[in-house]
């Protein structure tokens, strides 16, 4: 009998395999957990037919059949671990809170402990099992393996009774039969005391292939509306047929501080409530819950009689009523209209995530796709395609602009410049393409290319002998504990003093983790490196960043030195400034001095190093090289 329910098992698993494995469901994120089990069913079944064959030969040693028995044991707890996990996530796949499957992870780890402790004792004690005269003995508590579930089956009911507002039949219909399977199983095992173990296992798995993985597709199970793929789908129908549409792109921004401030029921409420009343408010539109409070609406252009805009941020503005709390939404909404023109679904999409994101920037409400918005977007594809490879052969270029010591009365020091070089011969300013290469992560190889080729300048130009070069350094890198160990890298291997390397930084860019920057400049310090805060005057200018930061330099910024108007006006704060910094031990830039009134006047302030037009302009590696020949 033990064999005939592990070969059922067996047929068992290897149909559902097939069905699984046949559709695109493990190709999920979600089904992970499932296919793991899948797995662990199968060494299940057969660990148990090893147990039964072992038991059979009388030869067999015991301490053999123990040692199967036991790992079978483990197995299959770990199998049900992953089991109940799956289920949690899938109760709790719609909800937007952090940590929400933090519970059940607690739990099955308390229950994987005493459970494992329970059967390192039985090697000794024997009181789940043994072995007598080569012959397998059940203990008095060999119903242990059975009862190993019945935690996780309360845990999962806790969930269940959580989310119950929001919570999908198909796992209720799933828990209820999974319940009365074990039941029966576990009457079988008593009644005939036959192994039905793994053949319980596998009946459980085919519920959970019928009722969750045959899910319809294309609807969220929370808000009821259709989701991404139906919108494309949709989409692209409309685009064969030639249809006159617009598509309403709705961001809500604060439904996770609402259910922060309300609780779970309420947020759930909030979310379910406002896509039914979406999806109702137009009689010729579609609305689609994209992801996470991402919602897109379709609406005919047909009727010219209805402003579908202002209806649609009337509604908006109008917030949620639930249970007496009035509930306004934060909301980003991005119109765009179908062209004949735009036969892509995923081109639409990509602008109205576009003209979205740029109504975040701008902290708009509403915006419309328009020509302008076009020409921006394929602009900005255009420089992420370019910055792809980051190399000279792509057209990069580092540029030095000297910086003039009034104290040494020369130039000794540089600031290096980043150029991108179109083939026509003409430039992108870094203006345009630094802040977009920090929002896409290429900023990292940038940096290392300007790194590596100052590093490259000052080593084999002879007429770079004693310069020293300030680079401008990402935030990315000041908080990276491994920066140090490449940059030490590169620069050992053009044998170069590491004080003649600085790096520049805004105090914009360091604020939210000052903690960390300040660990690792303090160890770049000791390694030699020097760091100078560029942009003193604009922003924040916060003296915190000064008085804790390890700084060589304050640089300030042009808008304090523009013109000697603007000087003369600012004669106390410059002066004080400069005061301040001196008695601090540090040295100071100004930068954007461009006349001889600014430079006469910078050094009656006591200014240490003046950097801009008056004296050089960037330029590129020769020209700098031969700038410096001329005028060390």
């Amino acid at each position: 009998m033990d064999t005939i329910g592990n070969s059922l098992a067996f047929g068992i698993l290897i149909l559902i395999s097939i069905v699984f494995f046949r559709t695109k469901y493990y190709l999920t994120k979600a089904s992970k957990y499932y296919r793991i089990s899948l797995l662990l069913s199968f060494l299940t079944a057969i660990i148990s037919t090893a147990r039964l064959e072992t038991v059979r030969l009388s030869t067999t040693p015991e301490w053999l059949v123990v040692g199967i028995t036991t790992v079978e044991f483990f197995i299959v707890f770990i199998l049900t671990s992953i089991m109940t996990f799956y289920l949690a996530s899938k109760i709790t796949e719609h909800i937007l809170e952090e940590n929400t499957l933090r519970p059940a992870k607690i739990v099955l780890v308390a229950n994987a402990s005493v459970f494992s402790l329970a059967v390192i004792i039985n090697i000794r004690y024997r009181y789940i099992f043994d072995v007598v005269d080569g012959s397998f003995v059940n203990g008095p508590l060999a119903f242990l393996p059975y009862l190993i579930i019945i935690p996780q089956f309360i845990l999962v009911a806790l969930y269940c009774l959580q989310y119950r507002k929001t919570l999908n039949q198909k796992i209720l219909f799933a828990l209820i039969e999974s319940v009365f399977i074990i039941g029966f199983c576990l009457g079988a095992k008593f009644i005939y005391d036959v192994s039905v173990l793994a053949f319980t296992l596998s009946l459980i798995q085919l519920v959970f292939l019928l009722d969750f993985q045959r899910q319809k597709m294309g609807v969220n199970s929370v808000t009821k509306l259709n989701d991404g793929r139906s919108f494309f789908s949709e989409l692209e129908k409309r685009i064969k047929k030639d249809s006159d549409f617009k598509v309403y792109l709705i961001w809500i921004e604060n439904f996770r501080i609402i259910k922060q401030n309300y609780g779970q029921k309420i947020g759930d409420e909030a979310l379910y409530r406002f896509a039914s009343s979406l999806d109702r408010l137009f009689l010729n539109s579609s609305a689609f819950h994209m992801y996470g409070t991402n919602f897109t609406l379709i609406v005919d252009n047909k009727s010219s009689d209805i402003n579908y805009t202002d209806k649609l941020l009337e509604f908006l503005d109008a917030g949620l009523t639930i249970d007496k709390k009035e509930l306004k939404l934060d909301y980003i909404v991005a119109e765009h209209t179908w062209m004949q023109d735009e036969p892509n679904t995923d081109a639409f999409y990509e602008k109205l995530e576009y003209a979205a994101s740029i109504a975040k920037e701008n902290h708009n409400r509403f915006i419309t796709y328009t020509l302008d918005l076009e020409i921006a977007r394929l602009r900005k594809k255009y420089l992420i395609n370019r910055m792809q490879k980051v190399s000279s052969e792509e057209g990069f270029e580092i540029w030095f602009q000297p910086i003039f010591s009034n104290s040494q009365n020369g130039f000794f020091s540089a600031e290096v410049l980043l150029r991108l070089k179109e083939k026509n011969g003409s430039f992108i300013s870094p203006a345009e393409f630094i802040p977009i290469a920090e929002k896409t992560g290429q900023i990292n190889a940038i940096t290392w290319f300007v790194i590596e080729e100052t590093c490259r300048a000052l080593s084999e130009i002879a007429e770079f002998d004693g310069i020293r070069a300030s680079i401008n350094l990402p935030m990315l890198h000041l908080v990276d504990p491994s920066f140090e160990d490449r940059l030490n890298k590169i620069v050992d291997k053009y044998k170069i003093s590491h004080d003649r390397i600085s790096f520049e930084f805004t105090e914009r860019v360091i604020l939210d983790d000052l903690d960390v920057a300040e660990k690792n400049m303090c160890r770049l310090t000791k390694s030699g490196y020097s760091f100078y805060l560029d942009d003193f005057g604009v922003g924040y200018s916060n003296f915190n960043c000064v008085l804790r930061l390890p700084l060589k330099t304050v640089k300030l910024d042009m808008t304090l030195t523009a013109t000697a108007e603007t000087l003369e006006k600012n004669h106390n704060l410059v002066c004080i400034l400069t005061d301040l910094f001196h008695d601090m031990g540090l040295t100071v830039t100004a930068e954007g001095a461009e006349t001889y009134e600014q430079i006469e006047l910078l050094r009656e302030y006591g200014v240490d190093n003046i950097q801009g037009y008056y004296y050089a302009k960037p330029m590129p590696v020769k020209k700098a090289a031969e700038f410096f020949k001329n005028n060390k």
